[in-house]
């Protein structure tokens, strides 16, 4: 049975290939427009889509190399900062039995109740510390994978990275909110990614303005 960081990431980076097929579609769309508002009215009009294999590639490449630090990121806050308070077995519940084994009579029980210290810690770590790493990490990657220089990743980097921190901000924290009260820790990351095919397109219209 395949571990859920390999499901995981599978799933995250068809999800990946995707958002860039439609990103494609969407720029292929607007530069169709671009170039028809540029012709005369007797010209017919054409439609002619092509996707590009290699953005694709670098996309889903990306995503695999991406994907398993973001999963075990997750599992730490969670382990660190758990969701839901924990309560010690009360008295009764600890009495000893014949039968009772001292670790199942001491572990700790969920109460399902929220825990919203925890859960605003997570939030800041998720969009100050993993969003910065992340956003670095797919400047420099991306621009890495298109041949780039290190001199002209550092400078994408720096050009590139603020920008899209504050772009992400806009959406990511209540993405990352939903995640750390609803979805499961194991799930968290395949719905990043769902909510990261509709980026991609976002990103994309807002480009080509």
């Amino acid at each position: 049975m395949p571990s859920p960081i390999l499901t995981t990431t599978i799933q995250s980076s068809l999800l990946a290939a995707l958002s860039n097929i439609l990103a494609q579609i969407v720029s292929s769309y607007q530069q169709q427009q671009q170039t028809q508002l540029s012709r005369t009215s007797t010209n017919p009009p054409t439609h002619n889509l092509s996707l590009s294999l290699t953005p694709i590639l670098q996309f889903i490449l990306f995503t695999i190399l991406n994907c398993p630090p973001n999963i075990l990121w997750q599992e730490f806050l969670e382990q660190r900062f758990p969701g839901v308070h924990k309560q010690d077995a009360t008295p009764a519940a600890t009495t000893t039995t014949a039968k009772e084994k001292p670790a199942q009579r001491q572990q700790p029980q969920k109460t399902g109740r929220l825990n919203v210290r925890n859960t605003l810690i997570k939030l800041l770590l998720d969009q100050t510390l993993g969003a910065a790493l992340n956003t670095v990490a797919f400047i420099a990657i991306m621009a890495g994978l298109r041949g780039a220089s290190s001199k002209a990743v550092a400078d994408a980097v720096g050009k590139d990275f603020w920008p899209m921190m504050k772009a992400g901000w806009r959406v990511w924290p209540v993405v990352a909110l939903v995640n750390f009260t609803v979805i499961p820790v194991h799930r968290r990351i395949v719905v990043g990614s769902l909510v990261g095919v509709g980026w991609g397109v976002y990103l994309s219209l807002m480009a080509g303005r």
